[in-house]
C-alpha cells in the first residue's frame, strides 16, 4: 500500500502543477499568444493522458498481483471443509475481486489528501474569501460521506444475510423436490423462493439508491464550489484586483481539488466493500502454527450442543469412540473436532492431514464409480476392486469401474453407499477416518468385513461416534455423552 499512497500522493501534486500550466496556456491564447498557448496546452494535455495510463497500467497490474495471491491461498481453502456459518466459495470469489481494488482505491485517498494542499494555490490565487468557500463546502462533504457510507454498511450486511438465506432455502427445497413434486407442492416451494428473491432484489435497488446519493452530493458539491469561486475572481477582474492567470489558477485548482475528492467519494462504497472483503478473507490464513506430531488436538472443546469438556490428543493408530443415546450431539461433536462448527468453548486443531469423514447422510458424486472412488488419482483398478471387495462390495454392479452414479446414491442400499464413502476415504490413504455413527446401517456381516479391513490398517487413526455397537474395537479413549 505504500507504493499506491507514493502514486496518490505525486499523481495530485502533478494534476494541480498541470492544472496552473493550463491556465498559463489559457492566458497566452486570451494575450494572442495562440501558438505558445496551443503547444502548452497540448503538452498538458498529453502529459494528462501519460499519467492517467500509466497510473490505470499500474492498477490492473497490482490488482493481477492481489487476485493471484488470495487465489493461491484459496485453493488451500478448499481442501478445508466448510463451516456451516462460512460464505460461499463465490462469496469468498467476490470477496478476492473486492480485494484486487484495493491499490487503486488507496492511491485515491492518498490522492484526495494530499491534493488539499491545492488549498493554498486558491489562498494565493482568489484570496481569503475563495478559501473560505472551498473549505466550507469540502466540510459540509465529509459528514454527508459517512452517513452514507453507514447506511450503506447495513445495508450490505442486510443484503448478504438475505442472500445466505435464499441460497440455503433454494438448495433445501431442491433437495426435497422429488417430494414436493409427488405431493403436488412445487408451487409452494417457487412462490417462496420468488419472494425471497424479491426482497433481495429491493435490498439491492435500495442500495443502488445510496450510492446515487452519494454520486450527486458530490457533483453538486463540485459544481456549486466551483461556481462560487468563479463569480469571486470575476468580481476581482471586474475590480482589477486579479490578473487573468491568477483567476484562471483559482477556478483550475478548485476544479481539480474537487475532481481528486469526488473521485474519492464516488468510490467511497467500494472502499467499504474492500475492506469489509479484507476482514472475508483474513481467516483463509492459518492464525496457529501447523501440528507436528498429532493428527488432532482438542482442548477443553465444549460444543454448542453437549456441555462436556473434550480433551484429545489425537496419534496415528489411535482409536477413540464417542457414545450415546440418538439426538445427544456426537455428530455435532465430530463436526467441531474436525473444524466444521465452531466450538462453544475451547479449542481443536487438525493437522494438515487427509480426513476421511463417513456418515449415513455422505453423499457421492454424479459420474462414474472410478471417479467417485479415486477423485482423479492415479490408482489402478486392482486396487480400487481389491479395496471394495475388501468391505463386501462384490458383484457385476462393483467390478464395472464405468459404472455411472447418481449423487444421491439411487440404486444403491444405505449400507452401500456408506461402504463406498469409506473405500474412497481408505484409497485416498486418510491419516485420520471419521465415521458418523455408520454400524447401524450396516449388517451383522458387512460389520464384520469394515471392522477387518480397519483392523488391518494400523497406522489410520479412527474416531467413531456410536449408539451402542462400535465398529472399532479396542479403543484407546472412550467418550461418553449422557442426556
Amino acid at each position: 500500500m505504500t507504493q499506491a499512497r507514493t502514486f496518490g500522493v505525486l499523481s495530485s501534486l502533478v494534476a494541480l502543477a498541470l492544472a496552473g500550466l493550463a491556465a498559463v496556456a489559457l492566458t497566452d491564447i486570451a494575450h494572442h499568444h495562440v501558438s505558445r498557448g496551443v503547444l502548452l496546452l497540448m503538452a498538458v494535455l498529453a502529459a494528462r493522458w501519460v499519467s492517467s495510463s500509466g497510473l490505470d497500467e499500474w492498477g490492473e497490474s497490482a490488482a493481477a498481483r492481489l487476485r493471484a495471491h488470495w487465489r493461491a491461498s484459496m485453493v488451500a481453502h478448499l481442501y478445508v471443509p466448510r463451516r456451516e456459518s462460512a460464505r460461499a466459495r463465490g462469496d469468498l470469489s467476490l470477496a478476492i475481486e473486492h480485494v484486487a481494488e484495493a491499490p487503486a482505491l488507496e492511491r485515491l485517498r492518498a490522492s484526495a489528501g494530499s491534493s488539499l494542499l491545492g488549498v493554498v494555490v486558491i489562498f494565493w490565487a482568489a484570496g481569503w474569501l475563495g478559501l473560505v468557500i472551498t473549505l466550507g463546502l469540502l466540510t459540509c462533504a465529509a459528514p454527508l460521506y459517512q452517513r452514507a457510507g453507514r447506511r450503506s454498511e447495513v445495508m450490505a450486511q442486510q443484503y448478504q444475510a438475505r442472500r445466505a438465506v435464499l441460497e440455503a432455502r433454494q438448495l433445501e427445497i431442491l433437495q426435497h423436490a422429488p417430494e414436493l413434486r409427488a405431493l403436488g407442492a412445487v408451487t409452494y416451494g417457487a412462490n417462496e423462493i420468488a419472494a425471497i428473491s424479491d426482497s433481495e432484489h429491493a435490498l439491492a435497488l435500495r442500495a443502488i439508491r445510496v450510492a446515487l446519493e452519494s454520486s450527486l452530493v458530490t457533483e453538486f458539491l463540485s459544481g456549486v464550489s466551483v461556481g462560487l469561486v468563479a463569480m469571486v475572481v470575476g468580481f476581482g477582474l471586474l475590480e482589477g484586483h486579479l490578473s487573468l492567470v491568477r483567476a484562471l489558477v483559482a477556478i483550475l485548482v478548485t476544479a481539480e481539488l474537487f475532481t481528486q475528492v469526488r473521485r474519492y467519494g464516488v468510490e467511497f462504497h467500494r472502499r467499504e466493500d474492500a475492506e469489509r472483503a479484507l476482514e472475508t478473507l483474513d481467516f483463509i490464513t492459518p492464525d496457529s502454527p501447523p501440528l507436528s506430531v498429532e493428527l488432532l488436538v482438542a482442548d477443553d472443546l465444549v460444543t454448542d450442543v453437549h456441555p462436556t469438556k473434550v480433551t484429545m490428543h489425537l496419534h496415528a493408530g489411535d482409536r477413540v469412540v464417542v457414545t450415546g443415546p440418538s439426538g445427544v450431539g456426537k455428530t455435532t461433536l465430530l463436526h467441531t473436532l474436525v473444524g466444521w462448527r465452531q466450538p462453544l468453548e475451547g479449542t481443536s486443531r487438525a493437522g494438515s492431514v487427509a480426513i476421511g469423514y463417513v456418515s449415513a447422510e455422505s453423499a457421492l458424486l454424479s459420474g462414474s464409480l472410478r471417479d467417485n472412488l479415486t477423485l482423479g488419482t492415479v490408482i489402478t483398478d486392482d486396487t480400487v476392486i481389491e479395496c471394495l471387495r475388501s468391505l463386501g462390495l462384490t458383484g457385476p454392479r462393483f467390478d464395472n469401474l464405468d459404472a455411472e452414479l447418481l449423487s444421491d446414491g439411487r440404486g444403491l442400499s444405505s449400507g452401500e453407499r456408506v461402504r463406498l464413502v469409506l473405500a474412497r476415504a481408505l484409497l485416498a490413504h486418510a491419516s485420520l477416518l471419521v465415521l458418523d455413527d455408520v454400524a447401524g446401517v450396516l449388517d451383522a456381516n458387512a460389520r464384520d468385513l469394515v471392522r477387518v479391513a480397519l483392523e488391518d490398517d494400523r497406522a489410520i487413526a479412527i474416531i467413531e461416534a456410536t449408539v451402542d455397537t462400535p465398529l472399532v474395537v479396542t479403543p484407546s479413549q472412550r467418550i461418553e455423552l449422557r442426556p
